[in-house]
């Protein structure tokens, strides 16, 4: 298949955001040609409820989150660094810090999210995290001017503008805990995801399901399981006439087995004979080459519509609960990035001031900022790199 019918529906979302910002163009404030801003009054009027009702409540949690803030900076950093450095030591690492664009495969990326799930959990994150930074200012009287959307290109945001002339004239503190709430409520959020996806959706799930066998999912060349013709995809369902219900299962029976033995394998209702050799890490193990899934393959229980239709609700806001796990956790962190404008940067920049004098401060900030710009290039397009690094060598 091309790339186009790979992506054809991408193409067509992306295309359809870019045409209606251009249509609708002049209700937006472009800045720098790229960066369209919709502003609006929408969610002000709870920021301010949530914000003065419940301050001293807010104020707590704020500064709880001043912690939670300086403890995630220093660890992205120290990851940022930890992540240059594997990549210039090892010519095989592959960076674990990429762009995330839902519905895209980004080369060199851990993960790919999916076009409309990942849409839904990008909005819910963007929220989360704006409307913190809103609530945590209106908690301390600071004025909130506007909320609103933006779009960079096809990709969207949402913003809040607390009045900038009035938080910086606070006390570092509250600086701290405004900057600090947007990345904090990431966090949090990420923590509720995986408490409801662990002990509600997947169990319910688990209930509905019977365990089948493992998937596998890729075949070693040259090795046995490539010469019975075993490939990625199959699912083995018993090993030597016993079931195989999950990885463990499998697992634990290629355990017993020794090199030069024949072992069975059922995979797709065919048993294929296959006569194992030594384990590349312990000669005395049998070898197949087969790479299992670890998670089982399953089957309902049933198969009334009422049944397929709840387990289909259940995958759904099970996948949408994993995505926005990991869409929050990595936008909390990246936020609090030491980079100009994101909350961390901020954070640093108040610190610095406070130490070192505004001129000064501002000037050794200015310094970290561009250096963290560099070091996150560098990781994000370390394949681009390493791919022209090649050409000249």
């Amino acid at each position: 298949m091309t790339f186009f019918q790979d992506y054809k529906w991408v193409i067509l979302f992306y295309s359809l955001i870019i045409l209606l910002v251009f249509i609708f163009r002049k209700k937006f404030d472009i800045q720098g040609r790229v960066l369209a801003m919709y502003r609006t009054k929408v969610g002000l009027k709870l920021m301010d409820k949530l914000g003065t009702k419940y301050s001293e409540v807010v104020k707590l949690i704020g500064y709880i989150g001043i912690g939670v803030g300086y403890v995630g900076l220093f660890f992205i950093a120290y990851y940022l660094l930890n992540n240059l450095w594997s990549l210039i030591s090892t010519p095989s690492a592959v960076s674990a810090i990429s762009v995330v664009v839902p519905g895209v495969k980004i080369p060199g990326s851990p993960i790919q999210i999916p076009l409309i799930t990942g849409w839904i959990a990008l909005f819910i994150v963007v929220l989360v995290h704006e409307f913190s930074h809103g609530v945590v200012a209106r908690a301390h009287g600071i004025k909130v001017k506007s909320s609103g959307v933006f779009f960079l290109g096809p990709l969207m945001g949402a913003f809040v503008e607390p009045d900038e002339k009035s938080l910086r004239k606070q006390k570092d503190t509250v600086q701290y805990s405004v900057y600090a709430a947007g990345p904090f409520s990431n966090i949090i959020l990420a923590l509720i995801c995986l408490f409801f996806l662990t002990y509600a959706v997947a169990p319910g799930m688990q209930a509905m399901t019977n365990e089948i066998g493992v998937d596998i999912v890729s075949v070693t060349d040259n090795m046995p399981a490539k010469a019975a013709n075993l490939t990625g995809g199959m699912v083995i369902t018993a090993v030597n006439g016993e079931d195989v219900k999950n990885y463990n299962d499998f697992t634990t029976m290629m355990k017993r087995i020794r090199p030069n033995e024949t072992v069975a394998i059922t995979a797709n209702n065919t048993v294929y004979n296959i006569v194992t050799i030594g384990s590349p890490d312990d000669k005395h193990q049998g070898y197949l080459g087969v790479m299992a899934a670890s998670a089982p393959k399953t089957e309902l229980k049933s198969n009334a519509w009422y049944f397929n239709i709840l387990y289909a609700i259940l995958k759904l806001i099970a996948e949408i609960l994993s995505v926005t796990g990991i869409l929050s956790f990595g936008i909390g962190l990246a936020n609090l990035l030491p980079l100009g404008p994101v909350d961390g940067g901020r954070m640093l920049q108040v610190t610095l001031e406070k130490i070192k004098g505004v001129e000064k401060g501002d000037r050794i900030w200015r310094k970290i900022t561009v250096l963290t710009l560099i070091i996150l290039a560098i990781n994000i397009f370390w394949p681009a790199i390493k791919w022209i690094g090649k050409l000249f060598t």
